[in-house]
């Protein structure tokens, strides 16, 4: 995985609040939580509306940790969030939710980055270009419980970077490209709690890979909501996710270890229809 350094613009939605003490729901994104609705709809209208939509775009500023390298020698690196600002280039991050009355729902998360950078040697130049996506589909299950909400989810996380190295000298020019591609199984859980009319805490976590594509991933959130309205709200949480895998040798080489923890604040917009 490749970490992402987004900017964007907040996008602000008001409209009149319910007239009752409930606080008013949205979603949460990265892979991540939804609002419950708590407000009863009028009776024709909770008799024709089987699905609830969500569809929150977000901005993560994360910094990355981690080492790369064979079983025999790695390399430590850290980047924070100035150092993947000069090297980004494009991408996004969004999240999206359908979901039955029946609390029966399913959840998508998809993250796109291109990263590129290059340098000066003395014979030439060399450009590295990165694109990296990890994309999240999970089958979720609403348990209700008066102030609180359970969601209890299992899917897969598939993660994709593809490295496109371009040498260009007076002599010659080569490029080299390759990549790496897998998919790992995740089950988890997210908690959340109502404490006003407006606010609300929200904690999710989840846990994969065992040995199926990533020897190990986890995924942690813990943050707030505060709801704009009856259909949107603005979701400020803090996100944290890692994974290790040891991935197939290249020609005649050795195994290349990953290990890697990207983690850092997180902002995002919700709208339910």
């Amino acid at each position: 995985m490749i970490a992402l350094h987004l900017l964007g613009a907040t996008v602000m939605i008001t409209a009149p609040l319910p007239a009752d003490d409930t606080e008013a729901q949205g979603a949460v994104t990265p892979g991540e939580i939804e609002t419950r609705e708590q407000e009863a709809p009028p009776a024709s209208d909770a008799q024709d509306k089987h699905f609830t939509f969500v569809v929150s775009p977000y901005v993560w500023v994360p910094t990355v940790t981690g080492n790369i390298g064979t079983s025999a020698q790695g390399l430590d690196f850290a980047l924070d969030a100035g150092d993947l600002l000069e090297v980004f280039e494009f991408g996004g991050l969004i999240h999206g939710e359908v979901r039955h009355k029946s609390g029966w729902g399913v959840s998508t998360d998809y993250i796109f980055a291109n990263l590129g950078t290059g340098v000066d040697i003395l014979i030439g130049d060399v450009d590295a270009d990165i694109d990296a996506e990890v994309m999240e589909l999970t089958l979720v299950r609403r348990i209700d419980m008066d102030r609180h909400s359970l969601d209890l989810y299992g899917g897969i996380r598939r993660w994709d970077a593809d490295v496109e190295i371009a040498i260009t000298t007076a002599f010659f020019d080569s490029t080299i490209v390759t990549g790496d591609e897998w998919i790992d199984p995740i089950v988890g859980a997210r908690y959340q709690h109502q404490l006003s009319r407006r606010w609300r805490l929200l904690f999710q976590g989840d846990i994969g890979g065992f040995g199926a594509g990533s020897d190990f991933t986890w995924n942690a959130v813990a943050g707030a909501s505060y709801s704009l309205s009856d259909k949107a709200s603005f979701q400020l949480v803090f996100k944290s996710l890692s994974v290790n895998r040891k991935s197939p040798a290249i020609g005649n080489g050795a195994p290349i270890d990953l290990d890697i923890a990207i983690t850092g604040p997180l902002i995002g917009f919700a709208y339910r229809f």
